[in-house]
């Protein structure tokens, strides 16, 4: 196989990038037509190449150039103009896609957006993201009930039965979970009343994660790794936030480029810490006073800095994303931003481990992402069923 270094974006014109994605067999799109001089020019790129890493970086390229070209950063509200709306809450975005809208930033994961990402699939390996449903002794927060599982023995043949708290291992936060603290509502003006009581209804449901899925392009950042070279150690089991400088830092030591719709998983490396408790350690730790954990540290700075990366979602192996409790230095959590500002889903506790070794040994940070939450109509959360295909 033919290996180099990837060209510059500069170097490449995007009918260079047409006639290669033209002529390969794994792409059916529609390209316009290439003169004889972009043909030998990519025929002497091809020269120097892999394939495989031409093509997802001429895919990146066109992704990159459309955005432009359809002024998508000129569409999206500037971070200094949040609320759209006199009265509406703090950073939010409601009635960007609608005053009735339910998908919220899942919005950003167009047909397009998802078959761009399909370019990412090189080899067909997969790297399941989640955690058994059983994984922890006891859910981090002890008002959880831990996972039941029940086998039936009919005779003739077995069933069983799962009684679970949908947050009490991997999961998505759902549009339902966490509201503005100072209000109480949610996305797009959703309130209590249309989640539990006698006007309750489906509106912001998890349902809509399952039936839209959570499909596009999946970057890890690889704080943990960052750190450990370093220096930098942090205690996971408090509530120590991590600036969002050290998080580009990351991002531009691993040469990652940010897309719109991208699904961003942080390793922080809460996960390996906890798996090196001993197990009464390990049943001892959501019991304490403060169940307190390391995470992304809540400043506004770092608000402003996921909304003009317009990630799709957000996940980590942490707890909760964000160091918790969140010190709201800004006046609020992102959890109140993200979920009830922007509708954009949190996914906690995710397993990063064995993501973060295959990425390390491949020197490549992106690669497709599927998960496909349970349709749970008017549910609050769910466990992901997440997998990265590389």
């Amino acid at each position: 196989m033919m290996t180099g270094t990837v060209p510059r974006s500069a170097d490449l014109h995007p009918r260079d990038a047409h006639f290669w994605l033209r002529h390969d067999t794994a792409f059916t799109g529609k390209i316009p037509s290439s003169t004889p001089a972009a043909m030998s020019h990519c025929k002497d790129v091809s020269k120097e190449h892999s394939p495989g890493s031409l093509k997802r970086f001429l895919a990146l390229k066109l992704r990159t150039e459309n955005a432009e070209l359809t002024g998508f950063t000129m569409a999206r509200p500037a971070f200094e103009n949040l609320p759209l709306q006199k009265g509406h809450p703090q950073f939010s975005a409601w009635g960007l896609w609608g005053k009735d809208d339910e998908l919220g930033t899942l919005n950003l994961l167009t047909p397009d957006v998802r078959k761009q990402a399909a370019l990412e699939i090189q080899t067909g390996d997969t790297i399941p993201l989640s955690l058994p449903i059983d994984a922890f002794v006891q859910p981090m927060n002890p008002v959880r009930k831990p996972c039941s599982h029940r086998i039936i023995a009919k005779g003739h043949a077995n069933d069983d039965e799962l009684d679970i708290n949908t947050q009490g291992s991997s999961h998505w936060d759902g549009l339902r979970h966490y509201p503005y603290q100072s209000t109480l509502e949610y996305y797009n003006g959703a309130t209590q009343a249309d989640i539990s009581g006698e006007t309750t209804n489906l509106r912001i449901g998890v349902h809509n994660f399952a039936r839209s899925t959570i499909t596009g392009r999946g970057v890890l950042l690889d704080w943990f790794a960052w750190s450990q070279q370093h220096g930098i150690h942090i205690n996971p089991f408090a509530a120590e936030g991590i600036p969002i400088s050290q998080i580009k830092a990351v991002a531009e030591f691993q040469n990652v480029t940010f897309l719109p719709g991208d699904i961003l998983l942080i390793r922080i490396g809460w996960l390996s810490a906890y798996r090196a408790l001993p197990v009464n350690e390990q049943e001892r730790l959501p019991h304490r006073q403060v169940r307190a954990s390391c995470g992304l540290e809540a400043s506004e700075e770092a608000i402003r800095w996921h909304w003009e990366n317009a990630f799709a979602a957000v996940a980590s192996d942490t707890v909760a994303y964000e160091a918790w409790p969140s010190p709201r230095a800004c006046g609020v959590a992102m959890h109140e931003v993200f979920l009830s500002g922007w509708g954009m889903p949190i996914g906690e506790s995710f397993d990063l481990e064995a993501l973060a070794e295959k990425c390390s040994k491949e020197k490549r940070w992106t690669f497709m992402f599927v998960s496909v939450p349970l349709d749970i109509p008017g549910g609050v959360a769910s466990p992901p069923s997440a997998v990265a295909i590389f």
